[in-house]
């Protein structure tokens, strides 16, 4: 009995209809499903196109130019000839200067001069002065003072704070000169649309007035352009003390007449040692020679700016000019040589430690 009940069992269990798999609706099946499988979504024109689209049309940079433009930018430069760089700042000094006497009766770029006007002024001298017209040395100083700071952060941020200014990558020249050209454009402009005084000073005034504002009216604006153009010039004394030419800071003059003269004992030596005339100017006259160049720059630039103030262009003229010559300065480092050092192999590679 129990072999015939395991035999109907069994039987059952082999018959096909009853089979659990006929019981499963096909449609339901993987391999009847209607979604597409891997291999029928792959079409070969398609994934070609997925390829070149990355590249069509140059829309994404390729890695390497963000990395040589990376390169290029942090390369050291060759300080050789930056003494014209120098020079030229010495010519902007005695532009800027000219106008801002002549206008404000105060200094933007040399400090001194301000100093003494503000300790005068404190003082309630002199009797022809306005009581509140050394506010405009008082500002020039300490917007030269944060231009000092800011600069001499910007060529140290490499290196550290706490050390001195020593970077010469490209990219912090290029950043410093563009920071002073946008500087003295906005005074520019300032001047040019007649918002601050730009007419000749009138002693016992704050302002000398221009086309909107009267002259007997203090214009407090004026501290403007006074503040601007002095933080932009704090850039040319760093600019120097990164070069090590400490005798050449391009606002002032004074140590600069005491070197050139002190040094005119050794003209002498120097010209019966010499072997030719270009040796004479290029090798221990050097230094001479580009004191001389900066001295006569400065006072150039002040002939310019006065000669300039009385034409047509007017004081706003003057500062265009200085703006357009920090601009040529600014894209001049822009292709600026590199510096080359003797560990230099030939592979171009660029040296990023400063």
């Amino acid at each position: 009995m129990c072999d015939s009940r395991l035999s109907l069992d069994l039987e059952k269990a082999e018959s096909p209809g009853l089979s659990p798999l006929q019981r499963v609706d096909s449609s339901r099946t993987l391999t009847n499903s209607t979604f597409p499988t891997p291999q029928q979504s792959r079409d070969p024109s398609v994934e070609r196109q997925k390829r070149r689209r990355p590249t069509m049309g140059g829309h994404l940079k390729s890695p390497s130019v963000v990395v040589k433009s990376q390169r290029y930018l942090y390369q050291d430069l060759d300080t050789s000839y930056m003494g014209l760089v120098v020079i030229v700042c010495f010519f902007i000094s005695g532009l800027i200067d000219s106008v801002a006497f002549n206008s404000w009766n105060c200094f933007v770029q040399m400090q001194t001069g301000n100093t003494v006007f503000a300790a005068l002024g404190l003082g309630g001298q002199p009797k022809a002065s306005h009581d509140q017209q050394y506010y405009k040395s008082l500002t020039s100083i300490a917007a030269f003072c944060h231009g000092t700071l800011f600069f001499s952060a910007l060529h140290r941020y490499p290196t550290g704070l706490s050390e001195q200014p020593s970077s010469r990558r490209r990219v912090i020249f290029i950043i410093s000169f563009s920071v002073q050209t946008v500087f003295i454009i906005i005074a520019a402009s300032l001047v040019t649309v007649n918002l601050v005084s730009n007419k000749p000073f009138e002693s016992g005034t704050f302002s000398s007035g221009s086309a909107k504002n009267p002259s007997k009216m203090p214009n407090f604006l004026d501290l403007c352009p006074v503040a601007i153009l002095a933080f932009q010039a704090a850039g040319q004394v760093t600019l120097s003390r990164l070069l090590a030419m400490l005798d050449l800071p391009t606002i002032v003059l004074s140590t600069l007449y005491h070197d050139f003269t002190a040094d005119l004992y050794s003209l002498r030596t120097s010209w019966r040692n010499r072997t030719s005339l270009q040796h004479f100017f290029l090798g221990p006259q050097r230094r001479q020679a580009t004191r001389l160049a900066s001295i006569l720059s400065l006072f150039i630039g002040g002939i310019v700016g006065g000669e300039t103030y009385k034409s047509k262009a007017g004081m706003a003229g003057a500062l265009w000019m200085a703006a357009g010559l920090k601009l040529a300065v600014t894209m001049a480092y822009v292709f600026w040589r590199q510096e080359k050092k003797a560990s230099d192999d030939g592979d171009g590679s660029d040296s990023t430690t400063r």
